[in-house]
C-alpha cells in the first residue's frame, strides 16, 4: 500500500507487474464502457501501476494506456457541462465527479511528465511508430477544456483550490525547463502550454513567474511569445507589468549571482519592447534604477528598450501606439532625460531621446 502525496492524497492499494497491468487494464476498459469517466475511482491504481513501470513495458502496454486515459479525460470534459448545469445534483455525485477530475488531472499529469523525460532513449520514437512526443499536445489541450469549464462548481462554495489549478499546470514548467522545449520541431507543445497557462491566467489568476528566467535561460524567447500574446490576443496587458515588476525588483546583487539569468532577463526585455513597446512603456519606470546600476546587460538592455519605445511609440512609426502618448506614459522616459549629467547612464538615455526623427 502506498500513499501519493501532494494537494491530494490517493491511496495505492497494490501496485502490479507489468503482465498484471494488461489483464487489469482490460478490465478498467470494460469498467468504463459500463460506468463511464467515474470508473476512475475504482481504477485509479491501474493507471498508477502502468505509469510506475513506465520506462521498462512494452510500447504497445504505453500506446494503449495513453489512448484510454486520454478518451477517458476526453470523455469526463464532454459530460461535465451538462453535470455542472445539473441543479439536481446530489452532494455524493459531486463529489463523485470532483475526485475523478482530481484523479484524472493527476494520471495526466504524471502521463505528460513521463512524456518530457530526459535522454534520448525517453525520446526515441517506438519502433512500432507511435511517436511519444506527438503526444504532448492533445494531453495539454485536454487539460486546457478542462480549465475553461465551470468546474469551480464542483467544490465547496465554487472556490477552486489552488492547489488544483497548481497540480494542472505543473507538467507545463517541467517541460519548459528542457532546454529543447525552444527548438522548433517543439513549437506545438509550447503553443499548447502558452494556451494553457493562458487560461490559468485569466481564469484563475495563475501566473508565470519571470524567475525562470534566472534560472532557465533558455526561457527568454519562450516567455516572451508567451507574454506578448497574453496581452494581445487575452486582453491580459498587466501580464507584461507584473512581469517587469519582478524583472525590475531584483538587486544588483541578485543579477551578480546569476550571470547567465540576468542575459535571460536582458533578452527579454529587449525583445518584448520590440513587440508591444506601447504596452511596455508604462511599466519602464520600474526598470530605470537599473540604468545606475553595474550590470552593463541590464543597464544595455533597458536602453534598448526605451530606444524601441522612441522609435516605434513617441515616433508613431508603429507598436500599436499613438504619434504622442498620454504624459503619464512618457513621465519615465522624460523624467530620466534630465539627469543626464548626474547619473551614470544618462548621457546614454538623453541622446536616445533627442536622437533625430
Amino acid at each position: 500500500m502506498q500513499r501519493i502525496t501532494g494537494f491530494e492524497s490517493f491511496l495505492i492499494q497494490k501496485q502490479r507487474s507489468t503482465h498484471g497491468d494488461i489483464v487489469i487494464l482490460v478490465a478498467f476498459q470494460a469498467a468504463f464502457r459500463a460506468q463511464g469517466p467515474l470508473a476512475m475511482l475504482e481504477h485509479f491504481d491501474t493507471i498508477y501501476s502502468i505509469l510506475h513501470h513506465f520506462r521498462s513495458i512494452d510500447p504497445g502496454l504505453k500506446e494503449d494506456t495513453l489512448e484510454f486515459l486520454i478518451k477517458v479525460v476526453s470523455r469526463h470534459s464532454q459530460e461535465l457541462p451538462a453535470i455542472l448545469d445539473d441543479t439536481t445534483l446530489s452532494v455524493s455525485d459531486q463529489n463523485a465527479h470532483l475526485n475523478a477530475l482530481k484523479m484524472n488531472c493527476y494520471q495526466t499529469n504524471l502521463m505528460d511528465l513521463d512524456l518530457g523525460g530526459k535522454g534520448k532513449k525517453a525520446r526515441t520514437k517506438a519502433a512500432h511508430g507511435f511517436d511519444w512526443e506527438e503526444e504532448r499536445q492533445p494531453l495539454l489541450q485536454l487539460l486546457t477544456q478542462l480549465l475553461q469549464l465551470e468546474i469551480r462548481y464542483l467544490w465547496n462554495h465554487s472556490i477552486i483550490e489552488e492547489e488544483f489549478v497548481s497540480l494542472v499546470t505543473g507538467c507545463c514548467y517541467c517541460l519548459l525547463e528542457d532546454p529543447t522545449i525552444s527548438h522548433q520541431k517543439n513549437r506545438p507543445t509550447r503553443e499548447a502550454i502558452t494556451h494553457l497557462l493562458g487560461v490559468a491566467l485569466t481564469r484563475y489568476n495563475h501566473m508565470l513567474s519571470a524567475t525562470m528566467l534566472q534560472h532557465f535561460e533558455h526561457l527568454a524567447p519562450v516567455l516572451l511569445a508567451a507574454v506578448s500574446l497574453w496581452a494581445t490576443d487575452y486582453g491580459m496587458k498587466s501580464t507584461v507589468g507584473e512581469t517587469v515588476r519582478e524583472i525590475g525588483q531584483k538587486c544588483p546583487q541578485e543579477l551578480s549571482q546569476y550571470p547567465s539569468g540576468t542575459k535571460g532577463f536582458a533578452a527579454f526585455l529587449t525583445e518584448l519592447a520590440e513587440r508591444v513597446p506601447a504596452i511596455l512603456m508604462s511599466s519602464m519606470c520600474i526598470l530605470l534604477d537599473h540604468l545606475d546600476g553595474e550590470n552593463y546587460m541590464m543597464c544595455n538592455a533597458v536602453l534598448a528598450a526605451m530606444a524601441e519605445m522612441v522609435l516605434q511609440v513617441l515616433n508613431g512609426s508603429g507598436g500599436g501606439g499613438r504619434a504622442f502618448p498620454h504624459h503619464h506614459e512618457a513621465a519615465p522616459l522624460l523624467h530620466h532625460q534630465g539627469q543626464g549629467e548626474r547619473e551614470p547612464g544618462g548621457k546614454a538615455v538623453s541622446a536616445i531621446l533627442h536622437s533625430p526623427n
